[in-house]
């Protein structure tokens, strides 16, 4: 696998976490309509995850073009070989995780510890904001997908090469890049 071909699948990868961001964007113009009176205060979340989407499906459909403007080409004949195949579940596992991290982990302990405090003072959960169940919901769908790519990893790795023979690709790096000094 040559650095544009890296590049390109890290283009298909931050592909998907900005549709997750496109995702919660509109959720969170939901939210707003569904609670504010003044139904034109409510377009900047659409138009922001237009945006986010609109790139994302930038980076799904073209990402051996944003590469190519990225990574110059160069010729080495001195490689380390790495599958690319592993490489690609260490670094779909790698997203899930941040995902997990970033995205999921303070929505959801947010709804949970408000949830566990809604039931504590004797109040239904049914009674509560619905922007608060907007929330959780948000927060545990991005949750699912976090545990979806760590999960599944090899699944999405296959998918993303959509090679016959990609357990045959390989990742070439420089050894001097490598070890951090140019011979």
């Amino acid at each position: 696998m040559t650095p544009q071909q890296i590049v390109g699948t890290a283009s298909r990868l931050f592909a998907i976490w900005l549709l997750i961001t496109a995702f919660q964007a509109v959720a969170i113009g939901g939210a707003l309509k569904a609670g504010s009176s003044d139904p034109s205060a409510v377009w900047v979340p659409y138009l922001m995850g237009g945006i986010y989407l609109l790139a994302g499906l930038l980076c799904w459909f073209f990402p051996m073009v944003i590469a190519h403007k990225l990574v110059p080409r160069a010729k080495y004949d001195d490689v380390l070989r790495v599958p690319a195949q592993q490489a690609l579940v260490v670094a779909c596992v790698v997203l899930g995780l941040l995902v997990i991290a970033f995205k999921a982990l303070a929505p959801v302990m947010g709804y949970l510890s408000v949830c566990a405090l809604w039931i504590g003072s004797g109040q239904p959960v049914s009674t509560m904001d619905a922007g608060r169940h907007i929330d959780g919901f948000i927060g545990f769908a991005q949750l699912a997908l976090g545990l979806f790519l760590v999960l599944k990893a090899q699944v999405v790795a296959k998918r993303l090469l959509d090679e016959p023979q990609a357990s045959h690709s390989e990742l070439r790096v420089r050894p001097d890049v490598v070890h951090g000094r140019r011979d």
